[in-house]
């Protein structure tokens, strides 16, 4: 499984309910207020998150994190 899935799961397990008809699991987590979450930096945007950097680059600044964990 790559970094960006395993991410991508754990938020998805921690905060996506689809009965609560708050949007997609991504947009849930995207709205995400548990600042205090090692992944918060990390978790996956919508689409409409103008102004966010990339996934892309947030996994490779979180990469060196993971690996001396």
């Amino acid at each position: 499984m790559s970094l960006r899935r395993a991410i991508n799961e754990k938020c998805k397990d921690c905060i996506y309910d689809p009965l609560c008809g708050g949007g997609n699991w991504r947009q849930q987590v995207s709205a995400c207020a548990i600042k205090s979450c090692p992944l918060w930096p990390y978790r996956p945007q919508s689409q409409s998150r103008a102004g966010v950097s990339s996934q892309s680059e947030r996994t490779a600044e979180m990469a060196p994190q993971l690996e001396s964990s």
